[in-house]
């Protein structure tokens, strides 16, 4: 299961040619560009993306995954014996209920990321404001 989206590995293999290298880091950044800098200067390109992107597009594969489950499950209820339909639909049930939570916690873990990342930049804020007072 790949854990970022295609056009990010399609960037990386295209500027991954032979006799080059890659480094794939988990990094919690305040501020981008000494990174940046300091990579160009080594002839380097950084290529990111945001942690909730990363979770978004796992999570969007699990509830695909899930979703054509659901789909399998009802068209095989619509073709089974009564005392099956039952069996089945306990089962459509429950994983209709797996990726409402599942939609739920990613909601949940969207608001707290924006929630994290409006505190880093009062952060930032606070500490840009204060060099520009002394």
């Amino acid at each position: 299961m790949s854990v970022v989206g295609s056009d990010y590995l399609d960037d990386v293999s295209k500027a991954l040619t032979p006799n080059k290298a890659a480094v794939v880091a988990l990094v919690d950044e305040e501020w981008i560009t000494p990174v940046d800098m300091r990579m160009e200067a080594l002839g380097g390109t950084v290529y990111r993306r945001a942690m909730s992107e990363v979770t978004d597009t796992v999570n969007k594969e699990d509830l695909a995954a899930m979703k054509a489950d659901l789909a399998q499950f009802k068209a095989e209820a619509a073709k089974e014996r009564a005392d099956w339909q039952a069996k089945i639909q306990s089962k459509i049930s429950q994983l209709d209920s797996k990726i409402q939570a599942k939609v739920q916690a990613a909601q949940e873990r969207r608001r707290g990321f924006e929630r994290e990342t409006k505190a880093k930049a009062q952060r930032l804020q606070a500490k840009a404001s204060a060099r520009t007072h002394h």
